[in-house]
Parts: structure tokens; C-alpha cells; sequence
């Protein structure tokens, strides 16, 4: 299965990325300089395997259309919030990947409902609602009405400012 997650990303990726598979890894992250993408060696349960194919496609998006340099100038240069930027480009890439490859949509659809089912975005009982605004509007951008978080008309503003970005 190894060899096959990493053919997957190489296809989505449309160019020769290095994939490593990591049993230390706890999350797929991609290096934009070095185009290597990391992904976790987990025991691979049925539903697991939709996370990891949602992973996987999250950071082909980020291979595909997050330049490096206008990262680096965004939180650098213009000093940016590096929190704020990553949740409106996660939102960012992961419309595209879908767009670009719409099969993925089951996996992500049911990559981040299983994440969620197992904690990973935060500890069981608590309140999504008691979030702040941008930790609400990236699980919003990931679980999409699926999880029905609330926003207020002023919140909601910004919500449709992410979630039109191009």
C-alpha cells in the first residue's frame, strides 16, 4: 500500500515529488523547497485510508499552487499573520484539489469526518462554538456544513471572504 500512496501523489502532484513514509510523522505536511511530502505510516483501518488519501491531497494541493516566495513575502515581508494565512490557504488549495480532481471529495468528505470522530482537530466535549473566529472558520472550510458550526452575520463576512478565494 506503501508504493501506492506514494504512485497516488506523485500522480496528483503532476511531477517526480520525493514521498517518504514516516511512523513518526503525526500529519502529512509538504517542504515547498525541497518538494518532499512526508506522509504518516499508521495501521491502515478502512476508514484511515480516506484520511490518508485526504492528506495526501491536501498537500498535493500546497505542490500545486502555494508558491513558495509569496509565502515567505506574505509572513515575512508584509508580516502577515502565519496562523491567519494558513487557514485562508489551506481553504485556498483544498477547493482547487477538488475542483482539479473531483474524486477526492468523497475522500476528503470522509478523511475529515473520521479525524473528527477520533479528536484529532480537538478534545472530545468540548464546544466548537467557544472556538475563536479563525480556528471555527478552518474547521468550517474543512468539514463544510457537515459539522454546522455558527457564525453571526459579522463572522459570516469573513467566512465568505475565505471561502471565495482564488
Amino acid at each position: 500500500m506503501i508504493e501506492a500512496k506514494t504512485q497516488l501523489a506523485k500522480l496528483l502532484a503532476t511531477e517526480d515529488i520525493t514521498v517518504q513514509h514516516s511512523a513518526v510523522a503525526t500529519t502529512a505536511s509538504f517542504d515547498m523547497k525541497a518538494r518532499i511530502l512526508p506522509l504518516p505510516i499508521w495501521i491502515v483501518t478502512e476508514d484511515m485510508k480516506d484520511v490518508l488519501d485526504m492528506m495526501t491531497g491536501h498537500e498535493v494541493g500546497h505542490s500545486l499552487w502555494t508558491e513558495m516566495q509569496a509565502w515567505e513575502d506574505a509572513v515575512i515581508k508584509e508580516a502577515l499573520h502565519k496562523g491567519i494565512l494558513n487557514v485562508v490557504e489551506d481553504a485556498r488549495i483544498e477547493k482547487k484539489i477538488k475542483r482539479k480532481y473531483p474524486g477526492l471529495t468523497k475522500q476528503f468528505i470522509s478523511g475529515y469526518t473520521t479525524l473528527e470522530g477520533k479528536h484529532f482537530f480537538y478534545e472530545g466535549g468540548e464546544s466548537v462554538q467557544d472556538f475563536n473566529l479563525m480556528d471555527r472558520i478552518n474547521l468550517a472550510m474543512k468539514m463544510g456544513s457537515l459539522r454546522g458550526i455558527q457564525f453571526d452575520a459579522v463572522e459570516e463576512y469573513y467566512v465568505n471572504l475565505i471561502e471565495n478565494v482564488e
